[in-house]
């Protein structure tokens, strides 16, 4: 029986213990415990029917438009000299630079034909020569006449090339062979030209002529 009151009393305290704890939780004073709060629910998001439209880039009626590119301008190309205008525009290159050289020549035939003489003859045909180069390398050349005329600027090169250093010869045996090569240079651009011209249809000229 000691045992049985014992177990009794025990068990007994035990559960008020327990149920102390549970009860105080449970049925306290209504308004006196802070209740749990409840989450404030977050404020709906706006429907997407209810919002404000914007621009969409799928929608090619409200998308602003690219601007164009402005159009290149046509490339126009020159149009083609006729083998009447080429002709012209050499007859006027080989024309000045032929009169140039006769000027030079009649001068030097007037002077006392000292190697000062001979330096200025140089000079004026080194300048003949260097304009009558730029003039037909200005000319819209084509063709087989392209091909002519590289034939006779090529020893026209070599022939200006030539009198420059007669012109800068200090003595006449200098002076003579850079004369010498100018003459075979003048020789070959001759007989170019000719060929040139009568391509042309014009006429050719003297020898040493263009």
């Amino acid at each position: 029986m000691t045992v049985v009151v014992f177990l009794t009393v025990a068990a007994a305290g035990w559960l008020s213990h327990s149920s102390g704890h549970s009860i105080a939780a449970a049925t306290g004073t209504p308004g006196a415990a802070t209740p749990p709060s409840t989450a404030t629910p977050a404020p709906s998001s706006t429907p997407l029917a209810s919002a404000t439209p914007g621009l969409s880039l799928a929608s090619p009626a409200t998308a602003t438009p690219m601007p164009s590119a402005a159009p290149s301008p046509s490339v126009t190309s020159a149009p083609i000299p006729s083998v009447a205008q080429l002709a012209a525009a050499y007859t006027q290159a080989a024309t000045n630079v032929n009169e140039a050289n006769r000027a030079a020549r009649a001068a030097w035939d007037r002077s006392a034909q000292t190697l000062t003489d001979a330096k200025r003859l140089a000079r004026a045909y080194a300048a003949a020569d260097l304009a009558f180069i730029r003039a037909v390398q200005a000319i819209p050349w084509y063709g087989d006449f392209k091909a002519l005329a590289r034939r006779v600027l090529t020893p026209d090169n070599q022939r200006y090339v030539s009198v420059g250093s007669a012109m800068e010869a200090t003595t006449w045996d200098a002076y003579n062979v850079s004369w010498n090569e100018a003459d075979t240079a003048n020789m070959d651009a001759s007989a170019a030209s000719n060929e040139l011209r009568i391509a042309l249809g014009l006429p050719p000229v003297p020898l040493l002529g263009r």
